[in-house]
C-alpha cells in the first residue's frame, strides 16, 4: 500500500506541472518593467490546462480508490510506520514550518545573506499560498473525513465545516517542496523535497485523517499554487 500511495501522491503533481526550464534557477537577467506583458503571458499557460486536466483525472482515480486505501491503512500499523508516519506530519504542519522559516531567516540576516534571505522569503510566500488555497477550496468542498463517515466517501457539504478535501498537510508539504523546487539549481533537490512530501500524503490517508484523493487533490493543489506564487515573487523582483 505505502507503495501504491507513494507513487500516486508523489508523482502526480510532478509529472503533470509544468517544468521549469533547466536554467530556472541559475542567474537570471533583469526583468524591466516594458516587460509586463511578457510576464503576464508566461505566468499562465497551456501546459496549466493540461495540469488541471491531468489533476481532474488523478483525483477521480483516486476516488475509485479511497475505500480501499482506507481499508489498507491499518496494515500500517507496526512500530517503523508509525514513528514515519508521525515524524514526517510536522511536514506539512504551519505550526513547524513557521518556526523553521524565522530561524532560517534569522541566521541569514547574522550572516547579511540578502540573496539568500530573499530566496527564503519567496519559499515562504509560495508556501503560504499553497495552503490558503487549500483552506479556501476546503472551505467551499465541505468533504467529510473517513472517520466522520467512515462508510460513504461521498459525503460533501459545502460550508459546513467538513474540511477533508483538499489534505491541508499535503497541500502545504508539496507547496513547500515546490517552491524550493522553484528556487534552486541542485539537481538532487526534486528526488529529496517531492518524496518527503509523498510521506506527509501517506500519513495522512495512514492515520485516517483523510481519503487518498483528499491527497492527490492536496498535493497537486499545492504544487500549482506555490509554483505561481514565487514566479510572481520572481517578477516583482524582477527575476526570471
Amino acid at each position: 500500500m505505502l507503495l501504491v500511495l507513494l507513487s500516486l501522491v508523489a508523482c502526480a503533481p510532478a509529472a503533470f506541472a509544468v517544468s521549469a526550464d533547466s536554467s530556472r534557477a541559475l542567474p537570471r537577467p533583469p526583468v524591466t518593467w516594458n516587460d509586463s506583458a511578457a510576464r503576464s503571458s508566461k505566468l499562465f499557460t497551456r501546459g496549466d490546462a493540461w495540469f488541471a486536466a491531468a489533476t481532474v483525472a488523478t483525483v477521480a482515480i483516486g476516488t475509485r480508490l479511497d475505500r480501499w486505501a482506507q481499508d489498507e491503512a491499518p496494515e500500517n500499523n507496526g512500530p517503523l510506520a508509525v514513528h514515519v508516519s508521525h515524524a514526517v506530519e510536522h511536514l506539512g504542519n504551519a505550526a513547524y514550518i513557521l518556526p523553521a522559516f524565522l530561524i532560517l531567516r534569522a541566521a541569514d540576516a547574522l550572516e547579511h545573506r540578502s540573496d539568500r534571505a530573499a530566496s527564503l522569503v519567496r519559499i515562504a510566500e509560495g508556501t503560504a499560498a499553497a495552503g490558503a488555497a487549500a483552506g479556501g477550496v476546503k472551505l467551499a468542498v465541505g468533504r467529510a473525513r473517513p472517520f466522520q463517515t467512515p462508510d460513504d466517501q461521498d459525503v460533501m457539504r459545502p460550508f459546513s465545516g467538513y474540511s477533508s478535501f483538499p489534505s491541508g498537510h499535503t497541500a502545504l508539504a508539496f507547496g513547500l517542496a515546490a517552491a524550493i523546487d522553484k528556487e534552486t539549481s541542485a539537481k538532487w533537490v526534486p528526488w529529496v523535497v517531492y518524496p518527503l512530501a509523498g510521506l506527509v500524503g501517506w500519513s495522512r490517508v495512514r492515520d485516517g485523517k483523510h481519503w487518498l484523493s483528499d491527497v492527490v487533490g492536496g498535493a497537486a493543489l499545492g504544487a500549482w499554487t506555490a509554483r505561481k506564487a514565487v514566479t510572481l515573487a520572481r517578477h516583482r523582483n524582477h527575476l526570471r
